[in-house]
This record gives structure tokens, C-alpha cells and sequence, in this order.
């Protein structure tokens, strides 16, 4: 039995990272990879590197004429995932077609209910649920037989049904390396600028979950609150291997919380030291469990960047809200001791939270100012992920609509694709034209936003008459910032 999976032509970065759009999607790899440990065929086919549309990618499944076709999906680029599953299905009606990722484990009822094309969705990590589907496939593929596969949602009876919930991985060590040698590594030309010149960098993930409980993040959801990490040795065992097999001098860490517990973090770090990898680190980090020491032996062994979200200026809205219980000064010590250590540090701050006020917001433009210099800023507005605590206060808000379905696009929802991905945006209580101010009045000031190379985009999302007066309203912020400079 053969395994057709297929990375979408836009790929799977997040907006705040398009310009590093060229890294391999771990998840999707890790599924090629059990499949090919356990002795069966997988193909997978690179759109986003090989400059493949919809009929490319066509002949390739036709080519290779496996029994599944299975895509990854999250919510950003849902919409994509849908269409390309809707030709799949016209084209090669008789394939099954599994989709898993994040927006299936969150929205996978509403998926299957509303998407003819998709056969299966996976929820939770799909790694052991993927061989009991190749071994129901290989079985005969009779539809009565899914009801045993725990962690899948099919139709019985023309209606979606969940067979249960899976139980998470608890020991993660013994799963293969993510496939990144069934891909063209070559074409993934992920380079990160160290030191005046830019080396060769690649992704790595060595933990799954997140203990902390954002009101926004899917991740407790998707991962489990309990996080479970890869041994220090396992973890060194993969990063020498994308030292070796491709090249990289880089590793940008996509684990959640790379510092989420202070013995491992010491572990790893102490044995890559140990070790000689000789390997430069991206790792995103939680302030408040954050030492001096720490970021110093992370310094040691490699780490010359990190991120951490600090979401709001307002301490009110970031500990009662965002439930993130850190305190500006945890935020300031962790710039400067990333100043005096030489690593470069990026802040998070997202707008529009649930009860934030205009003098809230101007609080975090404020914060922003304070350490404007010292770490670079990422800004954007809050975005609504499904099964979220921030998707159930929308809708009980009305700011969803009742009927509102995650698989259609709905007017009626406040959206910014072409600056902050096809996601509904919380937008409570600011206009359009206070969200332009908040994100322009930074962006303009500290020059970050090329904001006429995003006109073209603009353009191609504007769907209705509403679409085109949110992005003048957002437009004429955007000339008053540039031309008067308030």
C-alpha cells in the first residue's frame, strides 16, 4: 500500500514568518517517516519549494497512484487544503483523503461536515493513528471497520462522527526523525543572518505541548498541557543530523516553550556544549521562568536569538485576560540580559483583547517605545483559532455568528488576509481605523512595513463593498501616520 502526502503550494509558515517561508513542515514529515519505518511506500511531493499549482500537483498523485492522499491543514491556510482536497477528489475519485494538522484536531466535525472531499480527518498527533488507517486501507478500507481507529472523524450515516479521543504519545524519544529526505532539501534555502553574513538554517521541534494556558492558543488543545520533550541525547542525535545530512548552522526551535523546564533546558544545553556542535540556536522563550544563568549557558551553547511573547503593555489585560502572569520588569530583565549577552530578542504584542480599552492599547505602544532598540517587535491583532477559550467568548459575544462554520468564508467576519492571514480577527471594541492606527503607528515610525509591496494583495482579498471600506479606513491612517506623523 502506498502513502501520497502532499505540502501545499503556500506552505505552512505563519504571516509574522513569510520571509522564512522556505522551512520543511515537521508535522506532515514525521507522518512520512512512521509510514516509512513501518516497511510501506510514501511519497511526498513539495509544492511550495518546487513552484507546483494545482494541476502539477495532479499529475503527481495520478503519477504516483497511491491508495491515501493525506495533507496537513491549519487555519490559516484551511481554505487552500480545502480546494486542492475538492480537485483531488474530482480528478481520482476513488483515493481516500486524510487530513490532519492543527485546524483538523480544533475544527474537525465542521471540516468533515462541510468538505464532501475529505474522507478522514485526524485529531491529535496522527503518528499511530496513520499506520491503523494504512492497516484498515490494506484491510479492504470497509467504512464499518473505522469506528475501532480511536482519534478520527468520518461520516457514518452522512453525518460526522468522532470515534474518540487518542491518548498523546507519552514517550516521544523512539519516534524516527521528521522525513526530511523525502523532500528536495536542497530548494528549502532557509538562511539566517548571524554575525554580517547568513548561514544555513533549518527547523527543529524537541517537545510537544505547552503547560501555560493563553486564552488564545490552540496549542494546550492540539499538544496536551503536559509537555513531553525529547531526552537531551535524542534531541542532540537529531540536531547532529541536520548538521551532517543537510548542511545547517542554524536551528530555529519550533518547540512552544523551549525553556518550559529548567533541568532539561540546562541538560541539552550543557551536553551540545559538551558535544562540539558547533550549531548557532532560535528559540522562543517564557520570561518569567527565566534566569540569568540560563541565558547565559544557552548563549554557550549556541543560542544567538530568541522570541517571547509579551501580548499586551497592560499588565491587567496580560495576567487577567491572556492569563500570561509576567510583570514588565520580568520582560525588561529579559532584554537586557539578552543586550548583555549578545543575543539578539524579538517581542510579541498582539491588539484588541477582550475588554482591552484605547488607553490599554496605548499602553503597550508605550512599552513598545521602552525597549524600541533594544529587542526587535512584532505587532498584530488578535487572531480567533477554533476550540480556543477566546473561539467560545466570540461567539457567546455574537462577534461569531451562530451559524458561523470555519470551512466557509464569511462575510460577516473581520478579517485582514492580506495582512494577517485568512483567520477571523477579534475585533470587540476598536474600529478599523484605531486597528490601523495601533499596527501602522509602529510600523511606520520604526520603518518595519513595506506597506506598498502589500498592495497588490490587498487588492486580490477584497470581496465586498465592506473589505474595501476597512482597508480605506486602514489606507488613509496609513497617509495621516506617513504625512503629519500622528
Amino acid at each position: 500500500m502506498k502513502t501520497h502526502l502532499i505540502i501545499p503550494p503556500s506552505g505552512y509558515i505563519a504571516q509574522r514568518w513569510k520571509e522564512h517561508n522556505t522551512m520543511p513542515p515537521l508535522g506532515i514529515l514525521s507522518i512520512a517517516s512512521v509510514l516509512e519505518q513501518s516497511g510501506r511506500q510514501v511519497a511526498v511531493t513539495a509544492a511550495e519549494v518546487l513552484g507546483m499549482g494545482t494541476r502539477d500537483i495532479l499529475r503527481e498523485v495520478g503519477a504516483y497512484d497511491a491508495d491515501l492522499v493525506g495533507m496537513s491543514v491549519t487555519t490559516e491556510n484551511r481554505f487552500e487544503i480545502f480546494a486542492l482536497a475538492r480537485a483531488i477528489k474530482r480528478e481520482y475519485p476513488g483515493k481516500t483523503i486524510v487530513i490532519g494538522g492543527p485546524h483538523a484536531t480544533m475544527a474537525g466535525l465542521d471540516m468533515v461536515a462541510n468538505i464532501a472531499a475529505v474522507d478522514l480527518a485526524v485529531v491529535g498527533e496522527g503518528e499511530r493513528t496513520i499506520l491503523e488507517i494504512a492497516e484498515w486501507q490494506e484491510a479492504g478500507g470497509a467504512v464499518a471497520e473505522l469506528a475501532g481507529i480511536r482519534g478520527i472523524i468520518y461520516r457514518r450515516e452522512g453525518r460526522p462522527f468522532f470515534t474518540g479521543a487518542r491518548a498523546m504519545i507519552a514517550d516521544i524519544d523512539p519516534l524516527p526523525f521528521p522525513g526530511k529526505h523525502l523532500i528536495p532539501m536542497e530548494r528549502y534555502d532557509f538562511r539566517w543572518p548571524v554575525g554580517g553574513q547568513t548561514l544555513r538554517a533549518t527547523n527543529i521541534i524537541t517537545s510537544r505541548g505547552c503547560p501555560f494556558n493563553c486564552n488564545f492558543c490552540s496549542t494546550p488543545t492540539n499538544w496536551g498541557r503536559q509537555v513531553r520533550g525529547y531526552s537531551p541525547q535524542r534531541a542532540v542525535d537529531e540536531i547532529r543530523w541536520n548538521r551532517d545530512r543537510f548542511g545547517a548552522e542554524v536551528l530555529w526551535f519550533f518547540d512552544d516553550t523551549f525553556n518550559y523546564s529548567r533541568r532539561r533546558t540546562e541538560e541539552l544545553c550543557r551536553l551540545i556544549v559538551r558535544e562540539k556542535l558547533g550549531i548557532r540556536f532560535v528559540a522562543e522563550l517564557r520570561v518569567d521562568v527565566l534566569s540569568y544563568d540560563q541565558l547565559a549557558l544557552m548563549r554557550e551553547a549556541g543560542v544567538q536569538y530568541i522570541s517571547f511573547g509579551v501580548e499586551a503593555g497592560s499588565e491587567r489585560v496580560r495576567r487577567d485576560i491572556v492569563r500570561k502572569n509576567i510583570s514588565d520588569e520580568q520582560v525588561l530583565q529579559a532584554v537586557a540580559w539578552a543586550k548583555q549577552l549578545d543575543i539578539e530578542a524579538t517581542a510579541f504584542f498582539i491588539f484588541s483583547h477582550p475588554t482591552e480599552t484605547w488607553l490599554e492599547a496605548q499602553e503597550s505602544l508605550a512599552f513598545i517605545e521602552r525597549i524600541r532598540g533594544q529587542a526587535d517587535i512584532t505587532v498584530s491583532i488578535l487572531h480567533i483559532y477554533p476550540g480556543t477559550e477566546l473561539e467560545a467568548y466570540a461567539r457567546e459575544k455574537k462577534l461569531l455568528p451562530p451559524d458561523f462554520s470555519w470551512s466557509r468564508h464569511d462575510r460577516r467576519v473581520a478579517t485582514l488576509p492580506a495582512a494577517q492571514g485568512d483567520v477571523p480577527l477579534f475585533k470587540e471594541r476598536f474600529t478599523w481605523a484605531q486597528i490601523g492606527e495601533l499596527i501602522l503607528k509602529w510600523s511606520a515610525g520604526g520603518k518595519k512595513i513595506p506597506i506598498w509591496k502589500k498592495l497588490p494583495e490587498v487588492l486580490r482579498s477584497i470581496r465586498s463593498p465592506r473589505d474595501l471600506g476597512k482597508y480605506l479606513a486602514i489606507g488613509w491612517v496609513y497617509l495621516r501616520i506617513r504625512l503629519f506623523g500622528r
